[in-house]
């Protein structure tokens, strides 16, 4: 499921929320956040606007990774799966960005219209939208017009939301270091690659699977408890 809007489980991550514009709004009919994928949508006029500059719409993707301190950097053995977590309760998160592509389209002006339709497919070698704990993969879509002073803009984070049902060593690389994570994977995660970071999955040894009819939830609470 993809959502606009940041939910309450990726709070203090550093995800921007959405952004609205005064003079227009912006809708997606198709998001598909990944290499290869597409985006398509309408920016539409709030009202008749005498404003004849043209709209620009944007497509960004970023690598974003965990900054740490200096005793956790570097190439560690497995982490266990409340890691972040236990980041989370002993330091503010800070979250690093880099930008991987952008790509934008200069749409004409909504000063005759009521909307202007936009769309755009996205290059096959850009990593999927991800949210992992020491690394992740973002992508905005923005529209953005001059007016009298700066610029009208709105945009939203596009954000991938999946039950992970699979166990599975995931491991993540940033420029800080390199980590293997006991956790779970959806259906559609894959490897992915962009910038300074990436993240691959790999089987799990049998003695780190979960017990038999173990949910995520309930391996996290047995291997916290320890």
């Amino acid at each position: 499921m993809l959502v606009t809007e940041v939910p309450d489980e990726l709070l203090g991550r550093g995800i921007e929320p959405p952004a609205s514009a005064r003079g227009f709004s912006l809708s997606l009919d198709i998001a598909e956040p990944w290499g290869g994928g597409k985006i398509e949508g309408r920016v539409e006029a709030h009202q008749v606007s005498r404003n004849a500059d043209p709209v620009t719409v944007s497509a960004r993707c970023c690598s974003n990774w965990l900054d740490l301190p200096p005793q956790l950097v570097g190439q560690k053995p497995f982490w266990r799966i409340g890691t972040y977590w236990d980041l989370r309760m002993r330091m503010l998160p800070i979250w690093i960005e880099e930008e991987i592509w952008l790509g934008h389209s200069e749409l004409g002006d909504l000063s005759e219209a009521n909307w202007l339709h936009f769309g755009m497919t996205l290059p096959p070698e850009l990593p999927r939208a991800f949210e992992g704990t020491f690394v992740s993969f973002r992508w905005r879509v923005s529209a953005s017009r001059r007016r009298r002073v700066g610029r009208d803009t709105a945009s939203v984070p596009l954000i991938l939301l999946e039950p992970r049902v699979q166990p599975t060593v995931r491991v993540e690389t940033s420029p800080l270091g390199n980590w293997r994570l006991l956790d779970w994977k959806a259906d559609d995660e894959r490897d992915g690659a962009g910038g300074r970071c990436s993240v691959a999955y790999e089987a799990r040894r049998p003695e780190d699977m979960p017990l038999p009819g173990e949910t995520p939830q309930q391996e996290l609470v047995r291997r916290t408890a320890r």
